[in-house]
């Protein structure tokens, strides 16, 4: 090989490692701003959680009194979740003189409202008041939409929700396993279609399940046989 070649086959070896170089700080770079996005985002949802769970006395405070156990820490971040989003056109029925609207969600920006109670208690007019066995959490949209942003079937059941942002909807409630029933959070983000999980470890097998709903909504009468 000629002194020339040499200098050639040198410059462009030496080229390649600075290149190859570069890629792997570039790949430490992206991975190094991943994780801290990815732990910036727990701590958020965490500050919510708290936030929330700060706000949610009584839901808590009823927790406690069922099971003496219970401990706000014992929530644990589980997972995210996202789901497709089903909405169409409808207005909020929840006028101001049902039963209900009293407890909406109004959103803190004024993009709407949101309602957890209306497809669990089944009131008809000349019926007895009794209780869906599945759960809905509606999302009655300033624009006129109704987006659906979780459904529970007789396994669970939503208990309470309140925005911890305008970007954020915490839900409270209860989930069955086999190890029995656990309480649970689901932080719902409706602009970005996805949902945390938050699960305690507190497993019981007497908690009513429809107890909470009984006490909050105090006025309807339960009276009648509803369970």
């Amino acid at each position: 090989m000629s002194p020339s070649a040499k200098i050639h086959s040198s410059r462009f070896l030496f080229a390649c490692l600075v290149f190859l170089g570069s890629c792997t700080f570039q790949k430490e770079k992206t991975e190094e701003t991943v994780e801290k996005i990815s732990i910036s985002e727990e701590e958020e949802l965490n500050q919510l959680l708290a936030s929330g769970l700060q706000q949610l006395s009584n839901w808590t405070g009823f927790w406690k009194s069922q099971e003496p156990t219970f401990d706000l820490a014992g929530f644990q971040m589980s997972r995210e979740i996202p789901y497709e989003a089903l909405e169409w056109p409808e207005e909020n029925f929840i006028r101001q003189d049902h039963p209900l609207h009293k407890y909406l969600i109004p959103n803190p920006e004024g993009h709407g409202v949101v309602d957890i109670y209306s497809y669990k208690v089944v009131m008809p007019e000349e019926a007895q008041v009794s209780f869906n066995p599945d759960s809905e959490v509606i999302y009655f949209k300033s624009n006129g939409m109704r987006e659906r942003l979780m459904f529970m079937g007789p396994s669970g059941g939503f208990e309470e929700a309140i925005w911890v942002s305008p970007e954020h909807l915490m839900v409270t409630g209860f989930f069955e396993e086999e190890g029995g029933i656990t309480p649970m959070i689901w932080i719902i983000m409706p602009d970005d279609h996805k949902y945390i999980t938050f699960k305690h470890s507190l497993y019981t097998s007497t908690y009513p399940k429809t107890g909470y709903l009984v006490k909050k909504l105090q006025n309807i009468d339960f009276s009648n046989g509803a369970e």
